[in-house]
């Protein structure tokens, strides 16, 4: 073999090793993009997962429940089309379909509250706040319309006033406990029904409502009754007076004396 052919094999076997080894590079560099893309994607489902669980139904409404779900489906499927053999997407999202078939019954008029302290609660209203900015951050990048937008943030909106109502609501009743602050506790219950008033737009809160007026009530007549009882019947008002009367006739006899 000529020093020629020797020198054209070398060559071409550099050529060769050069090529592999940049296929090699770009590879990786896509498998690392890849892997990239998809934690960002596993981000966003861990982040919309929390708020899917840690709102109860108490507040959460069909329809954002509805949109959470089906936002969470397209993550699944963007995992689905950067790695076709992600089982774990394919199985998430199977279930998330069959979830969103599932009748959901709604519970925001319910009596009880879910939780019996103020740090649930406001940990629950700031789930509500996440939900409502990822709304309005979608409409700001265009992928959700205005009118969808707008409806959705005034659901977030209700579904916040109405965890704030039932924070306020354990104020209410430890002010109500053995009857010592009836005055605080019917405040509480005047600040909640205003609330709710507000809120009930479509009439989804009446139950709610009754209750609390009927509460109001019985604490305004237990205040009319304390009133009663503290302040002195007439007969002593007029038997007080006719003394002080007496008395200071009496001081003014001893001035002269």
């Amino acid at each position: 073999m000529s020093p020629a052919w020797i020198v054209t094999l070398i060559i071409a076997g550099i050529v060769v090793m050069v090529g592999a080894a940049f296929i090699a590079q770009s590879v990786e560099n896509a498998r690392k993009e890849r892997l990239r893309k998809i934690s960002i994607i596993n981000e966003r489902i861990r982040h919309l997962s929390g708020i899917v669980s840690d709102i109860p139904n108490n507040y959460m409404t069909a329809d954002l429940r509805l949109f959470v779900i089906g936002l969470l489906r397209k993550n699944y499927s963007a995992i689905i089309a950067l790695d076709a053999r992600h089982s774990s997407a394919k199985v998430q999202l199977q279930q998330l379909e069959e979830q969103a078939k599932q009748p959901f019954t709604s519970e925001l008029d319910s009596l009880k509250a879910p939780f019996n302290d103020t740090v649930t609660g406001q940990g629950i209203r700031a789930r509500i706040k996440d939900l409502v900015n990822i709304i309005v951050a979608m409409n700001k990048d265009g992928s959700l319309d205005k009118p969808t937008a707008v409806k959705y943030v005034n659901q977030g909106k209700m579904m916040f006033e109405l965890v704030t109502v039932d924070i306020t609501l354990i104020s209410a009743r430890t002010a109500e406990q053995g009857d010592k602050n009836i005055k605080a506790a019917a405040v509480h219950y005047s600040s909640c029904l205003k609330k709710l008033l507000k809120i009930n737009s479509q009439g989804q809160f009446n139950k709610r409502l009754n209750h609390m007026k009927s509460k109001l009530q019985q604490l305004q007549e237990k205040l009319k009754a304390q009133t009663a009882q503290d302040s002195p019947a007439p007969e002593e008002q007029d038997e007080w007076s006719k003394f002080k009367s007496d008395n200071d006739d009496w001081k003014i006899k001893q001035d002269y004396e």
